[in-house]
């Protein structure tokens, strides 16, 4: 990854953080305060898109935009991450969590889980609490972790498992249900 992608991402967290934190009163209820879509609205969406049962909702924020992304069990025996924008009510992104066997990981991944868990906690120290290997509609392969940083706060890093480079880390504000055991 290069040096100035690796510092928009540790500035961009910092700043949010020092936002967040120096106001001591910042707290969930303020979510009530933005302009956004209910939780149904979303979870209308995502049903209509992959037919299943939701098994748990994140709300995270993806640059200055709040997206739900739901865990859903679909009907065809898989799992989904289903991503809504919070802001209008429509899904955004589609990926499939897999085992480590998949054949299709398997086959596009050049980087391993322990690489790429590396340069997730490199950019944003901390402990990964949870972590997931996906496949996206599109046939892109992402190694997913939750890292409960050194700073207080869970961020989501998506690290591409071909290249190794960080795809996105958004802040994760609230989650609701439990990762599938």
């Amino acid at each position: 990854m290069n040096f100035l992608k690796k510092m928009f991402l540790v500035t961009s967290c910092l700043v949010f953080s020092l936002n967040v934190n120096a106001d001591d009163n910042y707290d969930l209820d303020d979510i009530r305060d933005w302009d956004i879509v209910s939780v149904e609205t979303c979870l209308d969406a995502v049903l209509d898109t992959i037919a299943g049962n939701p098994r748990k909702l994140e709300m995270k924020m993806e640059g200055d935009d709040p997206v739900y992304e739901f865990d859903i069990d679909a009907k065809d025996g898989n799992t989904y991450n289903v991503e809504c924008n919070a802001e209008e009510g429509f899904v955004t992104e589609i990926e499939r969590e897999v085992s480590s066997d998949d054949p299709v990981f398997k086959k596009l991944a050049k980087i391993s889980k322990k690489e790429a868990e590396a340069t997730a906690l490199e950019i944003h120290p901390g402990e990964v609490v949870s972590s997931e290997l996906e496949v996206g509609f599109d046939g892109s392969v992402t190694y997913e972790f939750d890292i409960q940083t050194k700073l207080g706060y869970e961020i989501k890093v998506d690290v591409d498992a071909v290249t190794g480079e960080i795809e996105e880390a958004n802040i994760e504000l609230y989650e609701i249900g439990s990762e599938k055991e």
